[in-house]
């Protein structure tokens, strides 16, 4: 039967499979535009150096990924399908199981760049709090050394009086 065939309602269960997709790929664009949300939320939040607010924004991304991962498993048996194959109730069905994964794959796509974003600006706020912490290392230990140095001089024993 070809994909956009219209099944009277008669046959609900002949299109329940193809209603499952669109069911699993609405709750997907969802679960990742709470996670775009976030994403954004930690972007700033690493921009500003808010250290909590980044772990508390972790966590909720984490609850987020799991339930994303659920959804996943519920698609995989959907990867290996030929989609013209697949029986819609209508066209508007299919075409809006299309557009859901287009919308899908951009918010993925806008995902990633911005945990690059972040990664970057963490890194970057690492190595300068370390250069940072080596620099004062360099003037602890000069310090100390100049101290040191100049305790020997003063209790020097001069053996010459001896």
């Amino acid at each position: 039967m070809n994909s956009n065939a219209i099944l009277p309602a008669s046959h609900a269960h002949e299109y329940a499979y193809t209603e499952v997709l669109l069911a699993c790929m609405l709750q997907r664009v969802e679960l990742l535009s709470a996670l775009k949300t976030l994403a954004e939320s930690q972007q700033h939040a690493a921009a500003q150096t808010e250290v909590d607010t980044t772990l508390g924004l972790l966590a909720r991304k984490q609850s987020l990924l799991d339930e994303l991962a659920e959804v996943q498993i519920k698609l995989r048996p959907y990867h290996h399908d030929d989609p013209e194959q697949r029986l819609w109730r209508d066209r508007e069905r299919r075409r809006q199981c299309q557009q859901v994964a287009q919308q899908g794959q951009g918010l993925l796509q806008a995902i990633m760049q911005l945990e690059h974003n972040a990664l970057e600006q963490m890194t970057s706020r690492r190595d300068a709090v370390a250069a940072q912490l080596q620099n004062g290392q360099d003037s602890i230990l000069a310090h100390t050394a100049y101290m040191a140095d100049s305790m020997l001089d003063q209790s020097a024993l001069d053996i010459e009086d001896l």
